[in-house]
């Protein structure tokens, strides 16, 4: 059994300030780390993306490639506006399924003032004890 892992999960759950400090620290550099990632990562599609844009520029001339910015400008900026647009559609109609009324019938205390269930029993062979809506 490994004594050590279970250590250090209640170490982690409820730390002292020290460790607190420390956790924080130790968060804080791997998400740097993961930026940092990211930003290679960013920085190597950029410079793939540069040497395919060169080589297109190189062949077809810049009028073509210019053309091709404004195109895909256009076609991106249609795509966010269609997206943005559905998603407020999909609200909208996510909403209207739900009336005023079933929304004031709702009890909102429900599930604080009951109390718990009973579960049924596992040695029952039958299903009798389980209530039916």
């Amino acid at each position: 059994m490994g004594l050590d892992a279970i250590s250090a999960e209640l170490t982690a759950q409820n730390p002292s300030p020290e460790m607190a400090l420390i956790l924080r620290k130790q968060r804080r550099i791997e998400k740097l780390g993961v930026y940092s990632l990211s930003i290679a990562g960013i920085i190597g599609l950029t410079l793939l993306l540069t040497v395919a844009v060169y080589y297109k520029l190189a062949i077809l001339g810049p009028e073509v490639l210019f053309g091709s910015a404004i195109g895909t400008l256009i076609l991106f900026l249609l795509a966010s506006i269609l997206l943005l647009g559905y998603s407020k559609f999909l609200i909208k109609a996510g909403r209207s399924n739900i009336s005023p009324d079933e929304l004031e019938r709702i009890p909102t205390n429900k599930l604080l003032n009951d109390p718990p269930f009973e579960p049924a029993s596992v040695t029952e062979h039958s299903t009798e004890l389980l209530r039916r809506k």
